[in-house]
């Protein structure tokens, strides 16, 4: 799954650099937001018409969910299912993280939030706070907005930011695959990632999930179903 995940990024990277000059893309780039904890973006592009932060999903079949659910389902022939960590949740705590780095000022950036899928012969999503798309829409959605929102003096200032923020220490980089790792484990193991605490079952709109006994000190809760995909930063 990993290395599908990376030949997706690669095609979303050749994509992107079919892009004109006036656009300045980054991949693969690592940051660390205000709580200390570290994110992985998979591209982020500047430009004069906004900030496109695009996170890539390689997964075939068909994906169904909504903005609000906390995974959405990938359908594969012969009836299996696999549900996934919601990536418009995911991608916005990229962009929380890149508000925070980029300046005190960043939570007035024009920033689109897009989820790409790779390979997926269909996408039923209703979304509003992200663009849902397969790849072939991608430069099509980016050139959509024409309207100037920033100066090229801004973009560079800010592409200047970006680079010298940028973790490219490889310790750290596999830190942080540790860590989502022993997040993993750790909901495995029915402990709570965030205090600590014990994880337990409860029955909630959705269904049944489980949730820290810490609440409503500490609000972590994964569904009955999770895949570790949840935890992932």
């Amino acid at each position: 799954m990993q290395q599908k995940g990376r030949i997706g990024e690669m095609v979303v990277q050749d994509i992107l650099s079919r892009l004109g000059n006036e656009y300045i893309g980054f991949h693969d780039i690592m940051i660390q937001g205000n709580n200390g904890n570290t994110a992985q973006i998979d591209h982020i592009v500047f430009s004069p018409y906004g900030i496109f932060v695009i996170e890539t999903k390689a997964y075939s079949g068909y994906i169904k969910g909504y903005e609000g659910a906390k995974n959405w389902v990938q359908f594969l022939k012969k009836q299996q299912r696999y549900e996934f960590y919601n990536p418009i949740k995911q991608n916005e705590q990229h962009i929380k993280a890149l508000r925070t780095v980029l300046n005190d000022s960043a939570s007035m950036l024009p920033i689109v939030s897009i989820i790409v899928f790779v390979g997926t012969k269909s996408i039923e999503v209703e979304a509003t706070r992200a663009i849902v798309i397969r790849e072939s829409e991608l430069l099509t959605v980016i050139r959509n907005h024409v309207n100037e929102k920033l100066t090229m003096q801004q973009t560079y200032e800010m592409v200047d930011v970006l680079q010298k923020m940028n973790i490219i220490s490889e310790t750290m980089r596999e830190q942080h695959i540790k860590d989502i790792q022993k997040r993993g484990e750790q909901v495995e193991n029915g402990i709570c990632p965030n205090c600590g605490g014990a994880l337990v079952e409860r029955i909630g709109k959705y269904g049944i999930f489980f949730g820290c006994s810490g609440y409503p000190r500490c609000k972590f809760k994964v569904s009955a179903k999770h895949n570790k995909e949840a935890i992932k930063s």
